[in-house]
């Protein structure tokens, strides 16, 4: 039975993916780079080592990533502190729900934290968490496993018992490596027929994890029920 869900954050809790991809976007146009959404698209998930790659391959290595990046987080943090953080649908629902149903809850995002805590408290989510793995908190980031493997540790359970929300290939490859569920929600990404080999389900919403959950402790209890009658 699932007894934890493992939240990956941008473009699966809060719509951070399209807004930072746009900026990026309208940046390379100012400056003179050809930064397009395909190029953004092949970093969905990845971690900073991931993004520096791709960055350099496609804009050579005298990009100076760092200058850009800098404009880029100011340009991202002025329209937070002007609209607020663009949560996804059905992530307070889904988060209450899980409190309220004795899940456990951890963040495993390759985000690194400082950034991270910054945006869970300024959608006023971060009380829901039981724990926290930022992308600087692991070695290997996504696709490997790892993030997700010290999550579920992080939870007290094993990795079978974990269920992991993800948005992008990357992730999906890494819970999957993990040896956890796997629920695709997709954003800028659609589902492949290679996520779908590895997922329990694709779905639309947060929302939907709800109901994916509740037949997940039904199924449980009815096999719990079977076991205890045999051995009656």
């Amino acid at each position: 039975m699932i007894k934890a869900v493992l939240f990956d954050m941008d473009g699966l809790m809060f719509d951070t993916e399209r807004l930072t991809s746009d900026i990026w976007i309208s940046i390379g146009q100012k400056y003179g780079y050809p930064i397009t959404m395909e190029m953004m698209n092949r970093m969905r998930g990845l971690p900073l080592q991931g993004y520096l790659k791709i960055f350099y391959d496609e804009l050579g290595d005298d990009f100076d990533y760092w200058k850009y990046r800098k404009i880029r987080e100011q340009e991202t943090n002025l329209y937070i502190d002007t609209y607020g953080v663009p949560v996804k649908k059905g992530l307070r629902e889904l988060l209450q729900w899980l409190k309220e149903n004795n899940y456990a809850v951890v963040l495993a995002t390759s985000t690194h934290q400082d950034a991270a805590c910054k945006l869970l408290q300024k959608a006023d989510v971060y009380q829901y968490f039981d724990a926290f793995v930022f992308g600087n908190m692991v070695e290997k980031g996504k696709p490997n496993g790892e993030i997700f493997e010290t999550a579920a540790k992080a939870a007290g359970i094993k990795v079978e018992e974990a269920l992991v929300l993800e948005d992008s290939y990357a992730g999906v490859e890494a819970g999957w490596r993990a040896g956890c569920h796997v629920i695709m929600i997709p954003d800028m990404l659609p589902c492949r027929d290679i996520e779908r080999e590895r997922i329990d389900d694709c779905a639309e919403s947060l929302l939907e994890i709800i109901s994916f959950l509740k037949n997940n402790r039904a199924e449980a209890q009815l096999c719990s029920a079977g076991g205890e009658r045999k051995n009656e």
